[in-house]
This record gives structure tokens, sequence and C-alpha cells, in this order.
């Protein structure tokens, strides 16, 4: 027989991963606008729980009478612009001549005229003629207030002409502002205004008595009667508006509805 040597062979062995497949990114897409579609419907419809309206009629307590006053003074915008005034007095006339005289009406002497004609008698020998007669200052205003014996001159030889007292009356023109009725409903419509922001917190059983008085400062008050209710034995209630009805009032409320009970057999 024969022997034949045999030589270890060596054998090498690889091991090859094969490739995983990559998972899908749409089951992650889907998650999130999933999450998306719940959070919008909790945002755009919230759940709130259910509410009832209801409309009671409840009687009123009538609170005692408050008094509310509130004064201002009327601001004036009219104007009344008055003239000036003419000063009048008296000329004392004298006449030494024996033929007698005739002052025209406007006679004017030293800024003052006659208002009338005047007939001066002559003298004699009982003395002079005498005439008085009424004139008017030339210039208007103060300056026409002329003292005593301001006037006091010879008309020709023998006619005397003096003012034995002073001319008066008059007046430099002027004017002086006064309350329009505009003046004065304008004051008491602020007046009401202020009012009523005092009361806007009750319930007023009617309107308020109004009473006004004042000419230059407008003082206005206010009686008021006022009306309150009894607490409502309804948990989380909100009253939605309160009318008077006589002694009642009608209140509409809201408040959470009661969960029902449901009964099972």
């Amino acid at each position: 027989m024969f022997q034949v040597d045999e030589k270890p062979e060596t054998i090498h062995l690889y091991v090859v991963r094969e490739e995983e497949p990559r998972p899908s990114v749409l089951p992650i897409v889907a998650s999130i606008l999933l999450l998306l579609c719940v959070i919008a419907v909790g945002t755009l419809f919230p759940y709130y729980q259910p509410v009832e309206h209801k409309t009671l009629r409840v009687p009123a307590i009538f609170l005692p009478l408050k008094s509310f006053t509130a004064s201002a003074p009327i601001i004036p915008t009219g104007i009344k612009t008055y003239p000036a005034t003419s000063a009048y007095g008296i000329l004392t006339i004298t006449n030494g001549s024996v033929i007698s005289q005739t002052l025209p009406q406007g006679f004017t002497i030293d800024g003052v005229a006659t208002d009338n004609a005047v007939f001066v008698p002559a003298g004699s020998a009982n003395g002079y003629g005498h005439a008085t007669v009424q004139a008017h200052a030339l210039l208007s205003g103060n300056a026409g207030n002329l003292p005593t014996l301001a006037i006091n001159q010879v008309e020709g030889s023998s006619v005397y002409i003096r003012n034995l007292q002073p001319f008066t009356g008059g007046k430099d023109a002027y004017s002086v502002s006064f309350a329009t009725s505009t003046d004065k409903a304008n004051a008491l419509e602020a007046l009401r205004i202020r009012l009523t922001a005092q009361i806007s917190a009750g319930i007023l059983a009617e309107p308020c008595k109004e009473s006004v008085i004042g000419n230059k400062t407008l003082l206005v008050t206010w009686l008021c009667q006022f009306i309150t209710l009894k607490p409502l034995n309804i948990p989380n209630v909100r009253i939605t508006g309160i009318r008077v009805e006589g002694k009642n009032l009608i209140v509409g409320v809201v408040f959470v509805a009661r969960p029902r009970r449901i009964e099972t057999k």
C-alpha cells in the first residue's frame, strides 16, 4: 500500500452582514399630522360645560332715598355792548337888555346844545329877564359831565348863559358778558353726566327726580330710589340683565347646568 502524506488545509471563513432595509418615515409623518389635528380640534372647538339661560322674577328690595349733588359755574359766552350816553343839564339865561331874546333849538355854546327853543324876556326896572332851557353835551361819555359854572358866557352884550348845576348822565360805551341759554344748557348737561357716573353702579326703581338752581353757578340735585335683590341660591350664577317691573325684578341669569342623573334598571 502506498501512504499518502496529507497536508492540512486552511479554510478561511468570511461573514458578511446583509444590509438591513431603512425604516419608512411615513408612520412618523402620519403621527405628527394626527397630533396637529388633535391640537387644532382642541383649540378651535374647546369644550364648554353646558349652561342654562333662565329669567327669574324676584321681589325688589327698596333702599332708602339717596341724594346726589353736583355744581359748576356757568361760563358766559354772550357779550352785550352798551353805547355811550350824553350828559344833560339846565342852562340858566338872563337878559339885561330892554329887548327880549329868543334862542333857537340846537343853539350851541361851550360844547352843549339846547334841546328846545327858549324865549328870554327883556329886562326891566324889576331886574333881568330870566329863562331856563334843557341842553345836552355834544361830546358823548364821561367827558360831557360838566361841573357847575363850566358854562359862563355872555351872548351879545346883555344875555348871560350859565349852568348853575352840573351836567350829569354821560357814560362811556362799555360791554358786559352774560350767560346765554346755550351756556346754561351746556353746564347742565355736564353736571348730568357727572351725576350719571355716580349712580351707574346701582339699580334705579325709576328715574331720579331733578332740581336745578342758580344763575352764575348751577347746582343740580338728584333724589334717587335704588333697589336691590336677595342673593340667588344658584351656584356659579351670572346675571345677564335686570329689568324693573313694578315691585319685582325680572332677572336674566346664566349658570352651569347640573349633571343629570341617568337611572338604569
